[in-house]
């Protein structure tokens, strides 16, 4: 572990092929029946390679320090059995085919810029078959959430419970789910510093930030990220947004950024754990490089668990996403 603090070399976290194989299939008989029923040969040939020994697709998950979020917090992958299992105890209605994006102090208007559409398109077209709508901008004083400057910036960070008191409250009747979306930097407790997103169990709402993703945090630290990524960051035209009259800005990889996260916490609320099995969308992140190294999709073991939601045929969303750009 030691050693780890000051890798240079980042070291592999993998499992072997049967494992899996049993986390994207199942060991038990009738889940792996409805593997079979639920895709094509050609569907099961693409996700076998979850599996492979000699992948091209799908990377193996990698540690680069020892502060990552897989060492860092400890637990249990979620395979397809375990996920499937929860379901049975959830009491959310896929009848209902809303997801509803809640801007806080973040509107077209203000922001003289098409994100919220990126963010809809983004989000119809990975969750193929819901429907997005973007309920109108409310301010965060209305919303009376707790406070305080940023440890990092010196910014007004938002306290998440506030916020997600209000999403539960103000739910649409028609929601599957809430998602509230917002430039400022959020914190879940006083000991922490950060977090990128925050959801409400049980109760469909979350909530989520585009802070770290600006170029005023992507200054911060420099020295705590990698650097291969801050080129990437600082290249492509930037995108000016305007909070509350704070303007910030993104860069193109900035906005893609906002998308990833944004679908990340949109699948913990369908119910989609945490990834530890390959690199995923819906791995942790505890830093703005961890954040950045994500990939915009989902591992197999993920995209069966989120297929097995919403019905969609795989080719089919691949298509709309190619044409959505995403």
């Amino acid at each position: 572990m030691a050693n780890m603090l000051q890798c240079r070399q980042a070291q592999e976290f993998s499992f072997g092929p049967r494992a899996l194989k049993d986390a994207l299939v199942s060991s038990d008989v009738a889940l792996q029946q409805l593997y079979a029923s639920a895709f094509t040969p050609a569907e099961r040939l693409f996700l076998s390679e979850a599996y492979n020994p000699q992948r091209t697709l799908f990377c193996t998950l990698l540690i680069h320090s020892a502060f990552d979020w897989l060492l860092s917090h400890p637990e249990a992958p979620e395979d397809f059995q375990t996920f499937h299992s929860s379901l049975q105890h959830r009491k959310q209605s896929l009848a209902r085919k809303h997801i509803y994006l809640q801007p806080i102090d973040l509107s077209e208007e203000l922001a003289g810029c098409p994100l919220l559409d990126h963010l809809r398109s983004c989000v119809e077209a990975f969750f193929l078959g819901l429907r997005v709508k973007c309920l109108p901008s409310v301010a965060a004083v209305s919303i009376r959430c707790s406070s305080r400057p940023s440890q990092d910036s010196g910014e007004l960070q938002l306290h998440t419970d506030g916020i997600l008191s209000f999403l539960k409250n103000n739910k649409p009747d028609d929601a599957l789910c809430v998602l509230g979306l917002t430039l400022s930097d959020l914190y879940p407790r006083e000991t922490w510093s950060f977090t990128f997103s925050k959801f409400l169990p049980g109760h469909d709402v979350g909530v989520c930030s585009f802070a770290r993703f600006s170029g005023e945090f992507s200054q911060v630290g420099p020295s705590a990220l990698d650097p291969a990524l801050l080129e990437v960051a600082a290249n492509g035209p930037e995108t000016p947004l305007r909070d509350g009259g704070r303007s910030q800005c993104f860069s193109a990889l900035g906005v893609v950024q906002c998308c990833k996260v944004t679908c990340h916490e949109l699948c913990h609320l369908l119910g989609l754990g945490n990834c530890r099995w390959l690199r995923c969308l819906m791995q942790g992140a505890l830093s703005l490089d961890e954040a950045l190294r994500r990939p915009p999709d989902l591992c197999p073991i993920c995209l069966r668990k989120l297929q097995h939601i919403l019905g969609f045929r795989l080719a089919d969303r691949y298509k709309v996403c190619a044409c959505d750009g995403h």
